[in-house]
């Protein structure tokens, strides 16, 4: 039970604010993301019921960042879909593991069974949240979520079977957690203390990777697969709206499509 609730904005400290809009957004880009890619592997799966899954999972993620733009918009007074058609690439704040097409199956389970998981535990810290308007919103995603759970985990075992996929399945599970924990951000961070204060956040972000981890590790474990996951030596440079350390962001060919530039004489007013 929440001690004090906060119906808006007001009330809350400015660090707090700002804090819950970063990770707001962080989370609605890293959806989008998710569903872009979920989307783009539709076809092309290794199996039929894995494609069918696609379209679930897209249309799911999706409609999530309907949810989070749509909270973002009236508290914080900004129009996300203006800011996906006009934002720089390296303003964006997903995970950057989505930066670049996924370019084979082992890619696609590591952004399924990783960064999605990392998202969905995010969710989790929300869902007792002092902000009304995101509790609000948060037991619909994550009842959507558990099937994200299972198909991610569900092709890790599977995959982590074949020899001819362990190896890279190994690297890109790596490589899609040192991308969370960048994203997560440092353990100093005065937004997330903020939000964890105010029990807006019911953990800490650095709490929410270590467990991550310990559930990853497990997986793998069980999976036969090593996994040595680490936390960035140094944060230098981290932004904590782009949850970034570098000042690139998703690809050209990823953000024109997002934009649906392609179709720009047939968009609705």
């Amino acid at each position: 039970m929440v001690q004090t609730e906060f119906e808006s904005l007001e009330g809350m400290s400015e660090a707090c604010a700002r804090g819950l809009g970063n990770l707001l957004w962080a989370l609605a880009d890293t959806k989008l993301l998710l569903g872009y890619h979920y989307g783009e592997w539709t076809f092309g799966t290794p199996a039929l019921e894995a494609a069918v899954a696609n379209c679930s999972l897209s249309q799911t993620e999706l409609g999530h960042v309907r949810l989070l733009h749509a909270v973002l918009k009236k508290h914080w007074g900004e129009d996300p879909e203006l800011l996906i058609e006009r934002r720089p690439a390296a303003e964006f704040a997903n995970v950057t593991f989505l930066d670049q097409l996924v370019e084979d199956w082992a890619a696609y389970v590591a952004a399924n069974a990783v960064v999605d998981l990392a998202a969905t535990r995010v969710l989790h810290t929300l869902q007792g949240s002092a902000f009304k308007p995101i509790r609000m919103s948060v037991d619909k995603m994550l009842d959507e979520e558990r099937h994200h759970l299972h198909h991610g985990r569900g092709w890790f075992r599977s995959l982590a079977a074949r020899s001819d996929g362990a190896k890279r399945l190994a690297e890109a599970t790596r490589d899609a957690l040192r991308a969370v924990a960048v994203w997560l951000g440092p353990a100093d961070d005065a937004g997330d203390r903020a939000l964890v204060a105010a029990r807006v956040k019911a953990a800490s972000n650095a709490d929410l990777f270590a467990a991550l981890t310990q559930d990853l590790t497990a997986l793998a474990r069980e999976a036969g697969l090593p996994l040595e996951p680490a936390r960035p030596s140094s944060f230098g440079g981290w932004d904590a709206r782009t949850r970034r350390m570098d000042a690139r962001g998703p690809a050209d060919e990823i953000v024109f499509h997002l934009r649906g530039s392609a179709n720009e004489l047939f968009k609705l007013s």
